[in-house]
């Protein structure tokens, strides 16, 4: 039970944590952009602080890779490259630097324990299980941030969450509107259909070249590429140097010996417990009760040890020991509170010892075993020796090839031959690529705005080796070039007419479901080809897609039959027929739930766009017209 408490401890703490970290890189920086902008390029005002172009175009960067990371193969890259989504970074941005300047206002700091917990607690940044300043330095150095940066971003997101934790407590929905919501979820209609196919206003299409070249001079921004390079790159992993070296049983053996300490396994204890709880507040006669139920059973099993696994799943109050018997299985020292640690390691097997007063209450205790320490066998962990050892001659071997690497590099700027040989690793091409969307390795900031300078595109000189991840180095050069162009309307004249005849195609399509509509409500009844009934629900599938599930489900049903449509993926429309309306009879549990997550989350969110609202609306919010365009 101690350690369940132990990890569940951790694993909330851990989750408050990572909760402040995911929190801090949702503001995309917010200490490189609430300093001011000190180049004269200032693209909007808050209060204040300024936010810079540059730090606007780190914002969505930011925001694309989440959403690569997040969606994966769905990611459609040109999402991230629309006017709209710039405008919603921007809009992040600003709400949170007038949440910022209110929450100073207020006075609301992290005091440095709170940001020496934090950096403590945080995974990426142990080693061996402890904090590492030199592993904290190298992950920051990875994302691009330095120490001063991070624990800056640390601090404000900690006001941050101070500020706004406040609304997003005090959300909750009625009942009446959940019960409501639920009802109108689980919901059926019974519907028939019939489609009508693209075939039958094929006929009625008509699309001129006036028709194309009015379109193209309307449009021609979505017929623009932007500028593309190619480029030839090369890459010194780490990974890869390691990987190459060969580890000999010798160099095993030594390290084995050497390091004997490492792979000493402490000794384990086996122990159960029964928990007689209370809380280490309680008053003193509470806690006296508890401790006099503890003695009691304590003397009960001083007569009759048998009987422990008996009394434990009647008496013990830790419901995950309890059933067990009151097992806890093994541990080693270090992984429960203290007083009991130091009862079972003091005990001798079989021994029932009690009670042992805790945060938690009042234990009575069996040691069921001890498990002396012992060494691992070599062969146990061979594999993990020769990957160390490994790891150790690669860094040696791959700092002094990246010092050959990178001067190579310098030394040869029109050509990464000399540098790809000295390092085996082979030069490697890259497709046609824009500044905007850059594959990886490009994606690397400072490796991407080196590639795409001017002077790079112009001489086709290399850049230098550049770290993009601790443990490999890049270098490129631009080998081709495309500027900015306007494609010609013959170039696409094909796509022009073909995406005209699908516009007019829909609007003729749902022209003649409206005309069918309409006859139908008014009692007349085409020739039609219905289909047979079917009861559907809300959730799309075969019958309805999400178009089609939204379209019937939208439909006033006070008259029945009622008609609605919706255009088909296949480009068909189908013409749909409600006659029947079906109520549950009883709601779904697990439903009811997952909707009163669904409308607290969205009131939460809700009520946090009214605070930064009223948080912009307190200061002076100034963008410039052309602040979302360009890069």
């Amino acid at each position: 039970m101690l350690e369940a408490i132990r990890k569940h401890a951790q694993g909330w703490l851990a989750k408050v944590i990572l909760g402040l970290i995911a929190v801090t890189f949702a503001l995309f920086g917010l200490d490189t952009y609430m300093q001011g902008d000190r180049t004269g390029g200032a693209i909007a005002k808050v209060g204040e602080m300024d936010i810079s172009r540059d730090a606007l175009a780190e914002a969505v960067r930011t925001q694309t890779d989440r959403m690569r990371e997040a969606m994966g193969p769905a990611f459609d890259p040109a999402v991230a490259e629309t006017r709209d989504f710039r405008q919603q970074v921007l809009d992040s941005m600003t709400e949170r630097l007038a949440l910022l300047q209110e929450a100073q206002k207020l006075k609301l700091a992290a005091p440095d324990s709170h940001l020496a917990m934090t950096l403590a607690q945080i995974p990426a940044f142990q080693q061996d299980g402890k904090f590492s300043r030199e592993r904290y330095e190298a992950v920051l150095k990875q994302n691009g941030r330095t120490p001063s940066q991070f624990e800056t971003e640390l601090r404000q997101a900690f006001m941050l969450e101070t500020m706004t934790s406040p609304a997003t407590l005090a959300s909750f929905p009625s009942r009446e509107m959940l019960a409501g919501l639920v009802r109108l979820v689980a919901q059926q209609r019974e519907i028939a259909w019939v489609d009508l196919p693209a075939s039958s206003v094929a006929a009625e299409i008509k699309v001129t070249p006036a028709d194309i070249e009015r379109y193209y001079q309307a449009n021609k921004p979505a017929f623009t590429e932007p500028e593309q390079i190619q480029a030839e790159y090369v890459v010194l992993d780490l990974a890869t140097v390691a990987s190459g070296i060969a580890v000999t049983e010798q160099q095993i053996d030594e390290y084995y010996r050497t390091q004997a300490a490492q792979f000493a396994q402490p000794e384990q204890r086996a122990a159960s417990h029964i928990l007689i709880a209370v809380d280490k507040s309680a008053a003193p006669a509470v806690r006296a009760k508890a401790k006099a139920e503890a003695e009691s059973l304590y003397q009960i099993l001083q007569k009759t040890p048998a009987r422990f696994a008996e009394l434990a799943r009647e008496k013990s109050q830790d419901p995950g020991s309890a059933e067990q018997g009151g097992s806890l299985g093994s541990f080693g020292r270090g992984m429960m509170v203290k007083p009991f640690e130091d009862a079972v390691f003091a005990m001798k097997p079989g021994e029932i010892r009690g009670p042992v007063e805790s945060d938690f209450g009042y234990h009575i205790i069996r040691l069921d075993g001890i498990q002396a320490g012992q060494t691992v066998p070599l062969a146990q962990v061979r594999a993990d020796i020769v990957e160390a050892l490994r790891r150790q001659m690669a860094q040696k071997r791959f700092a002094d090839m990246a010092e050959t690497f990178g001067n190579l590099v310098y030394e040869n700027a029109g050509s990464l031959q000399a540098a790809a040989d000295a390092v085996k690793s082979p030069i490697l091409k890259s497709g046609w690529m824009s500044v905007k969307v850059p594959p990886p390795p490009f994606d690397n900031k400072a490796l991407s705005q080196a590639l795409f300078s001017a002077d790079s595109i112009k001489s086709r000189q290399n850049t230098e080796a550049m770290e993009i991840r601790p443990g490999t180095l890049v270098a490129a050069r631009v080998t081709d070039y495309r500027a900015a162009r306007l494609k010609p309307l013959a170039e696409v004249a094909p796509l022009i007419e073909s995406r005209l005849r699908a516009e007019q195609s829909v609007a003729l399509l749902v022209g003649k479901g409206k005309a069918l509509m309409e006859a139908l409500d008014k009692g007349n009844e085409p020739a039609l080809n219905w289909s047979g009934f079917s009861v559907v629900g809300r959730q799309p599938g075969e019958i309805l897609d999400p178009v089609g599930a939204k379209a019937v489900f939208r439909t006033r049903t006070d008259k029945l039959p009622a008609y609605t449509g919706f255009m088909r993926p296949d480009g068909s429309y189908r013409l749909v027929r409600i006659t029947r309306v079906i109520d549950a009879a009883s709601p779904d549990p697990m439903l009811a739930s997952s909707i009163e997550s669904g409308v607290l989350q969205a009131q939460q969110r809700a009520d946090l766009q009214a605070m930064a609202g009223l948080a912009k609306a307190a200061q002076k919010v100034e963008i410039k017209a052309n602040a979302v365009e360009g890069r």
